[in-house]
């Protein structure tokens, strides 16, 4: 059993040293954690990506790179942001945002 030592440098209260958390400078653009869900195009099984981006716009960007099948959705924080639709007949898919 490891006993909580006191430790000069850090916290006095006999609970484990941390480390500080980094200072963000103010213009340093703040990212947003999202995750993609969708139906693998390869495997046809169901994926989940975690990413961080500036806003939903670079999100979808960054999504690009994934082989989507089927389906797919965007989520941040457990909300839905936006589902993959698709024209019939083949036509090009786009994104529907809720």
């Amino acid at each position: 059993m490891k006993l909580p030592q006191d430790y000069s440098s850090g916290s006095s209260d006999g609970e484990c040293e941390c480390l500080p958390r980094p200072e963000i400078p103010a213009d340093v653009a703040v990212l947003t954690t999202f995750v993609l869900r969708y139906q693998d195009a390869w495997f046809g099984m169901e994926k989940r990506v975690a990413f961080e981006a500036e806003d939903v716009a670079a999100a979808l960007v960054m999504m690009e790179r994934e082989t989507i099948g089927a389906w797919a959705e965007l989520t941040q924080d457990g909300n839905v942001i936006c589902r993959r639709g698709f024209e019939p007949g083949g036509a090009a898919d786009y994104w529907v945002v809720d």
